[in-house]
């Protein structure tokens, strides 16, 4: 103790022993303060053991996302957006029914994330030697095959039951075709043919007649051909840019496609402008069947225009270069909202719609104003627009109405050709 308190006061030793004793004290101190600590940490530690890391399986949030990108939720958004305008196309002016909607958009989603799950389950390999799939949750090794195959499964049974159950077989028949055209169709036919493109284009036309027939429409109709047709048409040169923009790597992946066998890119250039110009023509037959007004045609050449200055861009630069299909690709994707919202904007009363209205007239006499306020939301929106359009303030007035115009035009070519349909038979 002395030597300890000799230590502490910093006093030197007189000799070589009293050296040697300081040194012994000295380590003896140190060992005793060392085990001391260690004792401390080791019973701290086990009081506060840390909490072991989460396991990405159980990360809900984690697995949520690599499930959207397997579903290719946007694509799937934009999908369910054309099953919306199908269904209130056939519902018309009546109130829509909310759990018969919601039945048709979460089956409509349901099938398409189950559609492009298999997509990716099947391509695999050729996705990992993409630069703009290889950090897709299969090739990137994020998720399993197995637990991909489950998911996709479990949403294509999940969204056909769904059909069936909220809107009718009619509809979710078409879902089932869906899945099962686009899984064993059109993806292995993407290594064997540039056809394809076409095959999947009449897959993806689908989603807006299973709309249609979900809100009651009978599926031989003109806006079936109207809706269908306008989403084919619309597909080719949307993905003819895409294809165009990243040739280099679907050449990587083994995928057959037009721009492929183009190397200048006049002939996939020249299949954008031809099928925009399909689309500028639709709006027309459109009005020509009754489908919609003669405004819709009339209002469509904005949009049509600008799609197809952006095809003749596109076609017209001898280069061809990424920033042309980008345009075109861009113009694609502001072309189908704006395609469908004037369509439903300027339609006319489906045929099942107007039978049924005829008849509620016939068993019973309700006031115009009551009939406005009981009508949907879509119709009071149309209502108060027409009390606000300076075109139907004309209306009445046959010489300056467009409308009425080329009403009165096309009967009076409907006439004529009837007329001289009667005189050739007469005269046989």
């Amino acid at each position: 103790k002395n030597l300890q308190k000799m230590l502490i006061r910093g006093r030197r030793p007189l000799c070589l022993s009293h050296q040697s004793i300081r040194a012994a004290a000295c380590s003896r101190l140190w060992s005793r303060r060392n085990a001391r600590e260690a004792s401390s940490s080791t019973q701290s530690s086990f009081l506060h053991q840390p909490t072991p890391p989460r396991q990405h399986q159980f990360d809900l949030l984690r697995s949520l996302g690599i499930y959207l990108e397997l579903s290719k939720s946007k694509l799937s958004g934009f999908v369910v957006m054309t099953t919306g305008a199908g269904y209130m196309m056939a519902s018309g002016a009546s109130p829509l029914n909310s759990v018969e909607l919601a039945a048709a958009l979460g089956g409509t989603f349901l099938c398409a994330a189950s559609a492009n799950s298999f997509n990716q389950v099947l391509e695999i390999p050729r996705d990992a030697l993409m630069k703009r799939t290889a950090k897709r949750p299969l090739p990137s090794g994020r998720i399993g095959k197995e637990h991909a195959v489950c998911w996709a499964s479990a949403t294509g049974v999940a969204g056909v039951a769904a059909l069936c159950a909220g809107t009718n077989l009619t509809t979710a028949a078409l879902g089932a075709a869906t899945i099962g055209l686009y899984t064993m169709v059109y993806t292995p036919l993407k290594v064997v043919s540039p056809i394809n493109t076409w095959v999947g284009a009449v897959v993806g036309a689908i989603p807006p007649v299973m709309g249609w027939t979900a809100g009651g429409g009978p599926l031989l109709a003109p806006e079936v051909l109207a809706m269908s047709g306008a989403l084919f048409l619309w597909q080719i040169p949307h993905f003819m840019a895409l294809a165009w923009m990243y040739r280099a790597d679907y050449a990587q992946g083994g995928y057959r496609m037009v721009p492929l066998t183009d190397p200048t890119g006049e002939r996939t250039s020249a299949i954008c402008l031809e099928y925009s110009g399909y689309l500028a023509l639709l709006p027309f037959v459109c009005w020509g069947a009754g489908v919609t007004s003669c405004m819709f045609a009339v209002e469509s050449l904005a949009f049509n225009g600008a799609m197809l200055h952006a095809s003749a861009r596109f076609a017209s630069d001898s280069q061809r270069g990424t920033p042309h299909a980008r345009r075109l690709f861009l113009a694609s994707l502001l072309y189908l909202p704006l395609f469908f919202g004037f369509m439903l904007l300027h339609q006319r009363p489906p045929a099942h719609v107007a039978a049924a209205t005829a008849l509620e007239a016939d068993n019973a006499d309700v006031a115009e104003e009551g009939a406005i306020a009981t009508a949907g939301p879509r119709e009071r929106v149309l209502e108060r627009g027409r009390k606000m359009c300076i075109h139907e303030q004309i209306q009445n007035n046959k010489t300056l109405c467009p409308v009425a115009i080329a009403d009165e035009l096309v009967s009076s070519a409907q006439v004529t050709a009837i007329s001289s349909a009667v005189q050739k038979q007469s005269q046989q």
